[in-house]
């Protein structure tokens, strides 16, 4: 075991990483480009725990990603991709399968943001149905191409972890203006249900995580305020959201499949929502 140092609410605390946790298993994580990102929280830790990690964006930030992330070298592999195409989604995963030889870990991160072009708050009275389809096709059919390509390599080496991350908008709570987000969400869910249950006898497992107010670099002002009015008063950070992430892709997780796990700090469980004063 060995300790590294990471910040949370404003303070260093040490956390204990399993160095051999992941000793060899191939992971793939999408939706990486962001260095303050869950998708890059996740990587580095699945990378310190004993894995190989491939890394995915759209753009190629990702090769800066990769530097930071593989300073000895040789245990990440990035790739830039568009996961709405299947056509370049099952290039990226021939591309590791063929470099690495197998696939035992899939994480599903990528949606919300990409560069240059935020998700969109419209209501659905004005909502195109070019931003309807934007949205599903960015926060759900990137997941359904990545899982679809990657099934057949789990399903020969009967073993697989496929972790998807939700949102608490969607299966539990929304926004205004967040109905084609909400939806796409709230989708991934019920996919992962039932592919969990085809391939419960093959080995794998497929869960989802769903997080609250997650203070990334896409955070806006008004969801870092919200994070404020949680139970516990702050924003989660992507690493808490990686630590959930590592434990559903590991073999401490065997017995758990078919699942939606929230980490949001209480906030989907209280009542009144406003400023803490009084009740916190």
């Amino acid at each position: 075991m060995g300790d590294i140092v990471f910040p949370a609410n404003g303070l260093e605390k040490p956390l204990s990483i399993n160095q051999r946790r992941f000793d060899n298993r191939v992971a793939l994580v999408t939706g990486c480009g962001s260095e303050h990102g869950i998708g890059f929280a996740t990587a580095k830790l699945l990378l310190q725990s004993g894995a190989r990690v491939a890394i995915t964006s759209t753009t190629d930030r990702i090769f800066n990603r990769q530097a930071a992330l593989d300073k000895p070298g040789g245990r990440v592999m990035a790739l830039t991709a568009d996961l709405i195409r299947m056509d370049q989604t099952r290039a990226l995963v021939a591309r590791v399968v063929g470099e690495w030889g197998r696939l035992d870990i899939l994480v599903n991160n990528a949606g919300m943001t990409q560069v240059g072009d935020p998700e969109a708050m419209i209501h659905l009275a004005q909502l195109s149905p070019r931003e309807w389809h934007k949205s599903i096709d960015r926060n759900l059919t990137t997941c359904f191409n990545v899982t679809h390509a990657v099934l057949p390599h789990m399903l020969t080496n009967r073993y697989g972890r496929i972790v998807n991350v939700s949102s608490v908008t969607g299966p539990l709570v929304s926004n205004p203006g967040e109905a084609a987000y909400s939806a796409a969400k709230a989708a991934m869910v019920g996919m992962s249900r039932s592919l969990a249950m085809e391939v419960a006898r093959d080995g794998i497992t497929v869960n989802n995580v769903a997080p609250g107010w997650i203070e990334t670099g896409s955070s806006t002002e008004e969801e870092k305020t919200a994070g404020t009015h949680t139970p516990m008063g702050r924003s989660g950070t992507p690493r808490e959201v990686a630590d959930l992430i590592a434990f559903l892709a590991s073999d401490e997780a065997t017995y758990i499949t078919g699942q939606m796990i929230v980490i949001d700090g209480g906030n989907t469980i209280q009542d009144y929502k406003g400023p803490g004063k009084g009740y916190y």
